[in-house]
């Protein structure tokens, strides 16, 4: 019988309450119910986690063979110890089979495994009882999000949101993305897919809130969740933008700004043209990130999305406590990319599509290759409904440019000369979150065919920089 190799690793590591839930698990599929209710005893905390998680009952048959293999290891047995717990943990708690799970982060699971052993500890030695502990608890909301839609079920995620709990009472939200092709698709309104909770003795528990995952009916999530989630999403989008621009000081000045004013000049050093509200909050904690790590190839950042960066100045974190590691969520710089078979204009980080826009193109007399964004201009043309509209952003010095249109009808066309048009709200939202500097590429075949714009009121709207007219240029963009 499979149990065999359970009933022999148990006895060889009495404390691993996971074990304990397996091999319950297995008696109670035979219908040795006592022997059953022994092991859930033993399993304790991990029990009442994963009942409530609603696995389905089957699901225990597709694991015997890995519960086997699991058991059988001698020689490095700690470390494939943890991977396996933290995988079947996930497994469960996103309802998939084990064949496989692409895009599986091995740190964010040993960090799961920990964190899991840590709490059994802690109950065992009767700490983490909110009778017993004179620490102050506090409540806190954190966020992160996960693609959802390419097989892994977004279990990275799932396991930062586990590891990440700590002694307070704390809701760790995990937000779905969804998927289209190898792009995760970022929005205003991503649903809550999971919510890990910490309570004030310490134990955790995972809800689903995807009645296909969870094979239940979920509860409602609450609406001062929804509302913190997008306000959380708006957040990432200005981290974003910001930190784009930090990097572009750097490179055109050769030193690091020191206020978020510095970024927000008139034209022609206008690299922000919009400043959002935390901007200067969260400034120390971008710069200190890009100070101590540097960037990376293209100039992207190289910081990480679990676990607080120890090294920043005190307190400097608190601008990002409302996300899971304390760090932007949106970590890679930004960039611009035209997909001229699709007519789409995308504003990505990393492999995350942030806004995919219907643009106008000229065909052939459109460039393929790589660029930047060099002016950042209002109203190009002397005023906000001239032929190249209220706002214009210039590609390397070239005669070509992204900006408006007074003829919205030839958006997803070919009638330019060889800009890119854009419609008077798009390009305005796109004008505010593309700092100077931005790399554009343009090619074809490079982004999913879906649009993928906010509704009017959660567009990207703050405060516009004063003076990035140019009086002094008339431009002849090739429109």
């Amino acid at each position: 019988m499979q149990n065999t190799h359970l009933r022999t690793y148990v006895k060889k590591h009495p404390d691993n309450k996971m074990a304990w839930y397996l091999l319950g698990k297995e008696y109670l599929g035979e219908g040795q119910e006592a022997k059953a209710n022994y092991c859930f005893q033993q399993a304790g905390e991990v029990y009442e986690a994963f009942e409530r998680s609603k696995a389905p009952a089957d699901i225990w048959v597709d694991y015997q063979e890995k519960l086997v293999e699991m058991a059988e290891q001698k020689e490095k047995k700690h470390r494939v110890r943890k991977m396996w717990l933290t995988l079947l943990m996930l497994l469960v708690l996103a309802g998939l089979p084990p064949a496989d799970a692409p895009g599986f982060n091995r740190d964010a699971a040993d960090a799961l495994a920990s964190a899991l052993e840590s709490t059994d500890e802690a109950t065992e030695n009767g700490s983490g009882n909110s009778g017993g502990d004179s620490t102050p608890v506090t409540d806190s909301n954190v966020f992160t999000a996960g693609a959802f839609g390419r097989g892994d079920q977004g279990e990275a995620a799932l396991a930062a949101a586990w590891s990440g709990s700590g002694s307070n009472v704390q809701t760790s939200a995990v937000l779905g993305m969804q998927v289209a092709g190898n792009w995760s698709l970022w929005k205003r309104n991503m649903p809550v897919k999971y919510i890990v909770q910490t309570n004030h003795s310490g134990k955790l528990t995972a809800q689903s809130y995807d009645s296909k995952q969870c094979n239940c009916k979920p509860p409602e999530v609450s609406p001062k969740i929804k509302r913190l989630a997008q306000a959380w999403t708006a957040k990432q989008e200005s981290a974003a933008a910001l930190s784009s621009a930090i990097i572009t000081y750097k490179k055109q000045k050769g030193t690091w700004p020191k206020s978020v004013a510095q970024l927000a000049q008139p034209f022609p050093n206008n690299i922000l043209g919009e400043t959002a509200p935390g901007m200067t909050q969260m400034f120390p904690t971008l710069l200190a990130m890009h100070q101590q790590e540097g960037t990376g190839k293209g100039g992207n950042t190289t910081v990480g999305t679990t676990g607080v960066n120890s090294d920043l100045p005190s307190g400097k974190n608190a601008a990002f406590m409302d996300t899971l590691g304390g760090q932007p969520f949106l970590e890679d710089r930004l960039e611009i990319i035209v997909d001229k078979s699709e007519h789409k204009l995308a504003l990505v980080s990393g492999n995350t599509i942030i806004r995919n826009y219907e643009v106008g193109l000229g065909g052939d007399r459109t460039p393929e290759g790589s660029f930047v964004i060099s002016d950042k201009v209002v109203n190009p043309n002397g005023r906000s409904n001239g032929e190249f509209g209220s706002r214009g952003m210039q590609l390397s010095d070239t005669n070509y440019a992204i900006h408006g249109t007074n003829e919205p009808n030839s958006i997803g066309l070919d009638e330019s000369l060889g800009c890119v048009r854009m419609s008077t709200e798009d390009v305005e939202e796109l004008f505010a979150l593309a700092p100077q500097g931005t790399p554009v590429r343009i090619g074809k075949d490079l982004l999913p065919e879906t649009t993928l714009v906010p509704e009017a009121k959660d567009r990207y709207r703050n405060t516009l920089v004063p003076k990035q007219n140019n009086p002094n240029k008339t431009y002849h963009w090739l429109n």
